[in-house]
């Protein structure tokens, strides 16, 4: 029995940790930005270009 019971503590333990990595993933993705100049494209996409500053640099 207790050998069963430890089986089932390993499977509880990886679905609780799958699920933590999962939400990981999750949350706010900016807009892509292009440093330099944006590469020629159809109408339907919008480039954004931003010039680098020293706050963006600092991590």
């Amino acid at each position: 029995m207790n050998r069963i019971n430890n089986l089932t503590s390993v499977f509880h333990i990886a679905i609780i940790a799958m699920f933590l990595l999962s939400l990981s993933g999750c949350g706010y993705k900016a807009d892509p930005y292009y440093l330099e100049e944006a590469p020629q494209s159809d109408e339907n996409v919008k480039f954004i270009i931003k010039k680098p500053n020293d706050k963006s640099n600092e991590k």
